[in-house]
């Protein structure tokens, strides 16, 4: 009696079923991906974002720049702190923040609503 055994080289070529499962499945679409998501950091002028963080310090109030990109509440804090200034051109671009993150905001809540 002649029993069948499989070569190494068949196993090692063959797919697990659930990454043939994964493969089967049609490619994201990255542009869709992207019109689901909320807004990204990279939507924010990086260049007021330093700004405002260089006229934040002269006040002695610090500015992370990275929080600003991605924590909501941190940004409307921090914006609203530089709006309460004495100093025009730090209220001036915090208004303008001000306007850049409520754009934000609505465009989230446009793509939320959207799905």
């Amino acid at each position: 009696m002649h029993t069948h055994t499989s070569s190494p080289a068949a196993e090692t070529t063959a797919v697990p079923a659930w990454l043939a499962e994964v493969m089967a499945r049609p490619p994201v679409n990255p542009v869709t991906r992207a019109r689901r998501a909320a807004p990204l950091a990279t939507d924010l002028d990086m260049g007021a974002l330093l700004r405002f963080k260089s006229l934040m310090a002269q006040e002695r109030q610090p500015v992370q720049v990275a929080r600003m990109c991605f924590d909501r509440d941190y940004a409307y804090e921090r914006i609203a702190t530089a709006h309460a200034s004495a100093h025009d051109p730090l209220r001036r671009l915090a208004l303008e923040l001000f306007q850049t993150y409520h754009v934000r905001d609505l465009l989230a809540a446009a793509v939320v609503a959207g799905n």
